[in-house]
């Protein structure tokens, strides 16, 4: 059962999803059941890439591209609408 504080978080969280892709930027996914070999940029034009961070920390590096069917999975997963650009 979600609280209601998870609730609102989740509420926020969709708003600053789609803030973050108007202004043309990538939103970051991390939930280890998708991927332990890092994060997810979600991309406002609906792509996604796998990404992690160089050995000094700071760098952030893409490991691969995701497929179209794995786009459809985490979209399914983390209950996440395409973004539509209007």
């Amino acid at each position: 059962m979600i609280t209601k504080e998870e609730s609102r978080l989740n509420e926020h969280l969709k708003v600053h999803r789609l803030e973050t892709f108007e202004k043309g930027f990538p939103f970051m996914l991390h939930d280890t059941k998708i991927t332990t070999e890092g994060f997810i940029y979600e991309f406002p034009d609906g792509s996604m890439k796998i990404m992690t961070l160089a050995d000094d920390l700071q760098t952030i590096v893409e490991v691969r591209p995701l497929t179209t069917g794995e786009i459809a999975g985490v979209r399914k997963e983390l209950n996440l609408p395409a973004f539509q650009d209007a």
